[in-house]
């Protein structure tokens, strides 16, 4: 993708503004930009401006869906934040569109650190996964988890909707077979059967919650980059500890508000294959064999 000039920006910039669904008091001058690097998916920038900060997300514009998608689930986090602001805080999101060659995300521009208040985080988190959204597992639409489509039609059955939509839909792009050849439907249902007695109570997740996704502004933490989706408390946890786990206060943190339950650890290796399925179809290599044999391990007995 062509990278931007400054005269890219600043006319991204007052178009954006224009979407803005509220409106902005003044369109400032951005007066330089600087790359931050970190993530694979899209180009991040920083906007120093005449007045606030702001942060543009951008890529291709048949990208333009995926900055949709995350604009509605950080909506959704801001409005949980905003309900009760002891929820975890996002960056604030502004707007997505398509303006010249790019499609864009602005966001409110916040200074994150890597570390700090690792406790007050995961009593943040816990926050955010006591609040009560209604009895249906799914989201308002379709997400991304990195350039990966996510299902999620609603469904009150949390092993089908995690069988179908999570497990099922990756092993269907993985092999490129339908959900309901054999060998498919074979996952499906020992997913089920390996969730049948769980019966968690929806929450807003974050979805793809891992070190890289999680950072702090004046120590208080902030989550960005989410797949959200009304699911299972326990699948944020369990994406927490598979790439190394967080600091240990955040764990302690989070039991502060909502104990974890004593049959967690059973479940956060299948949960944790998701994310493993969605690594190998992304990236291939070390990631398939890797999930290849999680899912054996887990399900094929």
């Amino acid at each position: 993708m062509q990278q931007p000039t400054l005269s890219n920006i600043n006319q991204l910039f007052e178009s954006a503004l224009t979407r803005y669904p509220s409106g902005m008091p003044h369109i400032w001058q951005i007066r330089d930009f600087t790359a931050v690097h970190g993530g694979d998916t899209h180009q991040g920038f920083l906007l120093h401006s005449d007045g606030p900060s702001f942060f543009l997300k951008l890529n291709e514009p048949a990208k333009r869906p995926l900055f949709t998608a995350e604009l509605q689930g950080l909506r959704a986090l801001a409005e949980h934040h905003a309900a009760n602001p002891s929820s975890i805080r996002t960056c604030r999101p502004l707007c997505s569109g398509h303006c010249q060659q790019f499609s864009y995300l602005l966001l409110e521009g916040l200074e994150l650190q890597a570390d700090g208040n690792w406790r007050q985080a995961g009593r943040a988190l816990a926050e955010l996964h006591r609040a009560r959204v209604g009895d249906h597992f799914g989201f308002e639409d379709a997400s991304y988890c990195g350039l990966s489509f996510q299902p999620n039609q609603w469904d009150r059955d949390w092993a089908n909707f995690f069988a179908v939509q999570r497990i099922g839909h990756q092993l269907s792009l993985l092999y490129k077979r339908p959900l309901d050849h054999p060998d498919i439907e074979f996952y499906i249902e020992r997913t089920r059967q390996y969730l049948q007695h769980h019966r968690p109570i929806p929450a807003l997740v974050h979805g793809d919650l891992w070190s890289g996704n999680i950072g702090f502004h004046h120590d208080e933490p902030v989550i960005f980059d989410p797949a959200c989706y009304y699911g299972d408390p326990e699948t944020d946890l369990a994406m927490t500890e598979l790439f190394g786990r967080l600091p240990e206060p955040f764990y302690q943190g989070y039991q502060d508000i909502a104990p974890i339950h004593q049959d967690y650890p059973r479940r956060r290796p299948l949960y944790q294959l998701y994310h493993l399925l969605n690594h190998a179809n992304l990236f291939g290599g070390s990631y398939r064999q890797q999930a290849e044999q999680q899912l054996k391990s887990l399900l094929d007995h």
